[in-house]
């Protein structure tokens, strides 16, 4: 089988996983590595990725996703000379020039049961919203998450479930996912649906972290509350929070358990 190029886009503990796996594959070479922006990325991932380079003795461009002009220019090169790429929980959307006139075919893997859930945070907007969560790999296209659906899986879950947890979830059941097809996606082998056109809303992430403040005096029903609790409670560590009359702030842990009787 002829050598493959292949561009990642890697973030967190998926992105990891992912450059693992890649590097395991005798038939792909990695064309380069790019990874968050500085202010989205955690302060060690570099050195993260650079010690499984090291594991594979591999020396590889690792470039960080930064604002525009040169730095879109490297990423742009790497894009030229790949054939594939992945995209794991990468947190940023490439803009138009940048995939214009590429040939190169990049998957994206998302937390959500497209085409509910685009954009950033899907999992604690579902939580909200009390949709359905679920995982789906699709091919980037020009849209926000709008493209072809490579493969896609539900998770069952429950109102004892936040955010975070159900988030750790997603990212196993993606790169399991990713392994299933990865072969028959190199080999063109694969098969594709076409994602449903609804009008389905999308997220920045700052919409969520303005309601990471819980007003002490806000009146919802139990299970709205509940459900924001978990909502907003992350595998990082970020949880909701109220300040009460004094100015003193509170973090909210919260947990509901199955009654076992």
């Amino acid at each position: 089988m002829p050598i493959k190029k292949i561009v990642l886009l890697i973030n967190g503990k998926l992105g990891i996983r992912v450059l693992r796996f890649v590097l395991n594959q005798s038939e792909i070479q990695i064309s380069g590595i790019i990874v968050n922006s500085a202010h989205k990325r955690t302060s060690n991932y570099l050195d993260l990725v650079n010690d499984v380079l090291g594991e594979f003795d591999k020396s590889l461009p690792v470039i960080s996703y930064e604002g525009v002009g040169n730095n879109h220019k490297k990423i742009r090169e790497v894009l030229e000379i790949s054939e594939y790429g992945i995209s794991a929980l990468f947190g940023h959307v490439l803009p138009k020039n940048l995939l214009a006139g590429i040939g190169c075919e990049i998957i994206n893997l998302h937390p959500s049961l497209l085409p509910v859930g685009k954009g950033a945070d899907p999992i604690p907007w579902s939580i909200i919203n009390q949709g359905k969560q679920g995982v789906t790999i699709h091919i980037i296209d020009s849209g926000l998450d709008t493209g072809d659906i490579l493969s896609q899986k539900e998770i069952h879950t429950d109102i004892g479930m936040n955010s975070g947890e159900i988030y750790e979830l997603a990212s196993d059941l993606l790169f399991d996912q990713l392994q299933l097809n990865f072969t028959p996606w190199l080999n063109k082998s694969h098969r594709v649906s076409n994602q449903a056109k609804l009008s389905t809303p999308s997220h920045k992430s700052s919409e969520l972290e303005d309601l990471r403040a819980i007003n002490s005096n806000e009146v919802a029903s139990f299970g709205d509350f509940v459900r924001k609790i978990q909502a907003l409670t992350f595998s990082d560590g970020r949880k909701p929070f109220f300040v009460d009359e004094s100015g003193r702030l509170w973090v909210i842990d919260f947990s509901l358990n199955p009654n076992r009787d």
